[in-house]
């Protein structure tokens, strides 16, 4: 059985990318590669469809240590570079261990009703 989103590549910080994120990727020096200092960097990339991704990331924003999950895109423009959109949540660090309760408990409610 094939997998659906084949490994081809992982980020320094473990970030796992499909073909298209990974050739991106390989083409961006080290200090664009989602890095935004010492502790900050781009954890996962997950395939949304076929023009855009979800991207998880640990940021630092006015000296807050922020968890970034956003809603990737290709630009209109036809350019390369894929942007951020509105569509995704920027939160303190802090609040991660509730956030992947409520995500345990997402996916739980969605087992039992058969839609995973």
């Amino acid at each position: 059985m094939a997998t659906k989103n084949p490994v081809l590549a992982a980020t320094s910080s473990g970030a796992i990318l499909g073909e298209r994120d990974a050739t991106e990727y390989r083409k961006k020096p080290a200090e664009l590669q989602g890095l935004r200092g010492p502790s900050a960097g781009l954890i996962s990339v997950i395939r949304k469809n076929a023009a855009e991704e979800i991207r998880i990331e640990l940021t630092e924003f006015n000296g807050h240590q922020l968890i970034n999950i956003r809603v990737w895109t290709d630009p209109r423009n036809g350019g390369s570079e894929r942007i951020p959109t509105k569509a995704g949540i920027a939160c303190r660090v802090a609040l991660l261990p509730e956030i992947i309760e409520a995500l345990q408990q997402a996916e739980a409610q969605a087992r039992a009703r058969g839609l995973l």
